[in-house]
């Protein structure tokens, strides 16, 4: 057997390779194929990944209340620039009472330069160790599905980090090492569209494939002949769909939470860290602090809008966040079927009908799909390619539903043939093929 991973900024599935298909396996008991890419750690030491990582995070966090934080020392030196200065230890403004920690989007932070230990309930973890305990959970799960504990995994790579070729060693050598601490003896590496490439079965010639998934859009030129899958060039940017949903929070969720409220004679305004934390649920939960929570009662006071901050008041307390971003999320993938929806949530405060067309989200991810289409023209040219050479464009990931994301698409290539492979699961069924590595090594 051959096992491939795609392990993904949102989502993560695997798949199986025996001989004759690649099947992908329902790794997440809940989620199926698509796992989320979560883990959470209690205070006990116990972990979670996937969809019960989420749905124990928020069980633990829905009735904490306020949070309280001190400073804890990090472990870690700081060198001062001045020769006289004595290195000083790192601390951290941190919350002493957690009943656990969340990690999401932890493949954004593999090519980071800084490479320093998380105290996770007094014990230091890196991001492999992190990363690991994900990984092991996935070779468990292989195992009760296929019988097989797998010892060598091909694994999906973005075509790019951001940060350049420093950054992208840091990358590989971590994900290899995190991957060894899991149990993997063997890893291999392939890029993402190049698997999905292999997956889809793409057609004699000239093909681009179009993988826009929640964190990165990575494209690929690929020709297939007589020899095989070629790769002719391969281009990626951290373009993905949560920044599409990122904007309609913006839009349509921040305003009835304070965002663009004023008061005052002088036009008093939230301030920009509040509205800014407002599409990113990891940064609201930040804000559970019973200093702000008491600020924002005193903003009311002021003359500050009761009904809009009593809700912000709400999103923050009961850590709402994560569950607003799930009807944000529903809403803007409505809107790829409908050319109107209503994105709906209402607990405690929080009361959100707001009616969203497909044209205002147009309007929204417009720059996100200025940078799409710079990024199209970038990769055909760097195949050495005409654009009219295209015979098919194969799209994957769940972004790639997106209908002005589509039409660009069209637009851009009117005589290619524009089909979609399996949107979540495509690249891990071709990175379990045989022959994925060999066609980037061409």
């Amino acid at each position: 057997m051959r096992f491939g991973l795609d392990f993904g900024t949102s989502n993560t599935s695997l798949a199986v390779w025996d001989g004759a298909t690649s099947t992908v396996l329902p790794l997440d008991p809940v989620a199926g194929a698509a796992m989320p890419t979560v883990l959470y750690v209690r205070r006990d030491g116990s972990t979670h990944v996937g969809r019960a990582a989420i749905e124990a995070y928020l069980a633990d966090n829905r009735t904490r209340g306020p949070i309280r934080r001190e400073y804890l020392p990090l472990g870690v030196k700081l060198t001062s620039s001045n020769p006289f200065q004595k290195p000083v230890e790192a601390m951290i403004l941190t919350d002493v009472a957690s009943p656990g920690r969340l990690f999401q989007a932890l493949k954004t932070f593999l090519g980071d330069e800084l490479d320093v230990r998380t105290n996770v309930f007094g014990e230091a973890r890196g991001l492999e160790q992190l990363i690991a305990i994900v990984l092991g959970h996935v070779r468990e799960r292989a195992r009760e599905l296929t019988g097989e504990t797998p010892d060598e995994i091909t694994i999906g790579r973005p075509v790019e980090y951001v940060g350049g070729p420093a950054a992208e060693a840091r990358a590989v050598t971590r994900m290899r090492a995190a991957a060894e601490i899991a149990g993997f003896a063997a890893v291999r590496f392939a890029y993402e569209p190049v698997a999905a490439a292999h997956s889809a079965d793409v057609a004699r010639g000239l093909t681009l494939v179009f993988d826009f998934g929640g964190g990165t859009l990575d494209l690929a030129v690929v020709r297939r002949d007589d020899d095989g899958l070629r790769v002719l060039a391969t281009a990626g940017r951290d373009i993905g769909g949560d920044r599409c949903t990122e904007r309609l929070i913006d839009d349509a969720v921040a305003p009835r939470l304070g965002s663009r409220a004023e008061w005052g004679p002088k036009r008093l305004r939230l301030p920009a860290f509040i509205v800014n934390a407002l599409h990113d649920w990891h940064a609201l939960s930040a804000l559970n602090e019973k200093p702000l929570l008491d600020a924002l009662d005193d903003l009311v006071r002021a003359g500050a809008p009761r009904r809009e901050l009593a809700a912000l008041r709400d999103a923050i307390g009961l850590q709402l966040g994560y569950e607003i971003f799930l009807a944000s999320d529903a809403a803007k993938i409505a809107l790829s079927e409908l050319r109107a929806t209503i994105l709906t949530y209402h607990r405690a405060a929080v009361d959100v009908d707001a009616r969203v067309t497909r044209g205002r989200f147009e309007r929204l991810v417009a720059a996100l799909l200025e940078d799409t289409e710079a990024m199209l023209d970038g990769v055909v040219a760097k195949a050495g390619v005409a654009t009219g050479e295209i015979g098919e464009v194969v799209t994957t990931g769940g972004s790639s539903a997106i209908p002005t994301f589509r039409a660009l698409l069209a637009s851009r290539f009117p005589r290619s043939t524009v089909r979609d492979a399996a949107a979540f699961t495509s690249v891990a069924a071709g990175l379990a093929m045989p022959g994925v590595q060999e066609a980037v090594a061409a």
